[in-house]
């Protein structure tokens, strides 16, 4: 048969370019790989408008407090953020990152007005919520961030640690009887956020949505214990119990999202 005199071939480019697009549409960092112990200067990309129409009004992302963070483990040195050979694990976080996870915020009105940090409960910045602007579809929103050096345990085997935080681009203020995280097609909102944490309502909808910062071990200076043959992948995301925590915008005192 020949798809170039029946249609066939239009169409296949046209499903192949959504499908492309649909793919590259989401929120990510910038620079998505570094090597540890190395602080870097970075930037959060937003570019997928909820439900693929309503400007965003406002960001939320929170990296993961390594207290109480979930760790899955992948035997591959180099697994990416999806891979299929992750299981949970029962070790903490600070088995695989000898630091918190922490970050500074950069002062730019480029597009968001107004934002401020968020801080674990011993005071370390790890997050931070941004709004006051819009975001059209079509167009990319950038947030500059600084995130200080992530160094991986000396005495673990993980070659490579993947830092997941949760993230959430807000177009329309929704109650928390509306937040669902898994409805890819919201008007509201739309959540990177790990899809298996266990929370009822901030749970995405799979891997491909949270945005990866990938921590590649410095071999030389920090080489891999004897008994690790090439090493695993350690992959690290926010609780539940952070979730509920950190994931809402609170100003002045009061909770504006999700709506009280």
């Amino acid at each position: 048969m020949d798809i170039r005199n029946n249609g066939m071939l239009p169409l296949m480019a046209v499903v192949l370019t959504v499908a492309w697009c649909n793919a590259q549409a989401h929120t990510r960092f910038a620079t998505n790989t570094v090597v540890e112990r190395v602080a870097h200067d970075n930037v959060v990309r937003m570019d997928h408008q909820c439900g693929g129409t309503q400007p965003i009004t406002g960001f939320v992302l929170v990296f993961p407090d390594v207290t109480s963070a979930l760790v899955d483990i992948s035997p591959e040195p180099d697994a990416v953020i999806g891979a299929a050979t992750y299981a949970r694990s029962d070790q903490p976080a600070t088995d695989f990152v000898a630091n918190t996870i922490t970050m500074r915020g950069v002062l730019s009105n480029d597009t968001f007005s107004i934002s401020d940090l968020k801080f674990d409960d011993l005071g370390n910045p790890i997050g931070f919520w941004a709004a006051g602007g819009s975001i059209p579809n079509f167009w990319y929103g950038m947030v500059p961030l600084r995130i200080p050096r992530i160094d991986i345990a000396p005495e673990s085997c993980a070659n490579r640690v993947i830092v997941a935080p949760a993230a959430v681009t807000v177009c329309h203020i929704a109650s928390a009887a509306e937040v669902d995280g898994k409805d890819g097609n919201s008007l509201n909102h739309t959540f990177w956020t790990a899809p298996d944490a266990g929370h009822p309502r901030y749970d995405a909808l799979a891997w491909n949505g949270p945005a990866p910062l990938m921590i590649t071990r410095n071999l030389e200076i920090n080489p891999l214990p004897s008994n690790c043959g090439e090493g695993f992948t350690a992959r690290i995301y926010p609780s539940p119990s952070q979730l509920d925590r950190d994931l809402p915008v609170v100003i002045d005192g009061q909770q504006v999202w999700p709506a009280p």
